[in-house]
């Protein structure tokens, strides 16, 4: 006879490989190198449910997704590299979509004129570069806490998630500049520019919601704080400076 398990997800008990009642597998653990040499190809190669549920879950409640997630209750969520790829190639191609219209919508209202478009913080580059970016900042978010109860690999996979609404965000600062040119008829770098506070405060809410409710502790709400508002500067260094030496932000 076969052990009887809980369902990490649903907290059903049953018997076998896979929870009769919500469907996920009974060998969902804790996740390490192991489990994410076998979910790149299976996200590459399979396409699986909750992608829309998984990008409202990760803006309105991100923190509380990831916990989910990372303790085991996955069968409502994308897959994390399935879901940063798929966002990736969707937002570089409404990026390129966004960026003719704006193009097409300044060359209607201003006639014999050039769009002062130049290749800074937010162009083409921009999902490639967070993609490789992940390894580096799950490195950094790891050894701010790294006495908290979450590995390495399991700091990638957080970061996968947030790689991947930070590519949304791009194509959300694309759009308020897109409409910007349809009501003023008019585009100026120093314009688009002030959209990008906009993006970091995204970014900076992506990153404290999620950590602040990851590594919450009620006795040490204060050094939480602290730690995350350090974090959130490096992190902001680690990709300015990165931009810039790849270009991506020549000239701002």
């Amino acid at each position: 006879m076969s052990a009887t398990l809980t369902c990490k997800n649903c907290n059903h008990l049953f018997e076998g490989n896979y929870c009769p009642r919500c469907g996920q597998s009974s060998h969902e653990g804790r996740i390490d190198l192991r489990y994410l040499l076998h979910d790149i190809p299976h996200s590459v190669f399979h396409i699986d449910r909750g992608f829309f549920y998984t990008a409202i879950a990760l803006f309105t409640r991100p923190g509380k997704m990831l916990d989910n997630y990372l303790t085991g209750r996955r069968v409502n969520y994308f897959k994390p590299f399935a879901y940063v790829i798929l966002m990736s190639t969707i937002g570089a191609l409404l990026v390129k979509l966004l960026t003719s219209g704006l193009a097409a919508a300044y060359a209607k209202y201003n006639p014999g004129q050039t769009m002062p478009l130049r290749e800074g913080f937010f162009n083409h580059y921009f999902s490639a570069f967070i993609f490789l970016m992940i390894p580096l900042v799950s490195l950094t978010t790891y050894l701010f806490f790294i006495r908290r109860r979450y590995n390495y690999w399991e700091h990638v996979v957080i970061n996968t998630y947030i790689a991947a609404q930070l590519n949304v965000m791009q194509v959300l600062i694309y759009t308020i500049a897109y409409i910007t040119v349809l009501v003023k008829h008019q585009f100026s770098v120093n314009g688009f520019t002030i959209l990008v506070p906009f993006f970091m405060t995204g970014f900076l809410y992506l990153y404290g919601a999620s950590f602040g409710f990851l590594m919450k502790e009620p006795r040490s709400l204060f050094r939480l704080v602290i730690t995350i508002t350090l974090m959130n500067c490096l992190l902001s260094l680690l990709y300015i400076t990165g931009f810039r030496l790849a270009g991506i932000m020549t000239p701002w």
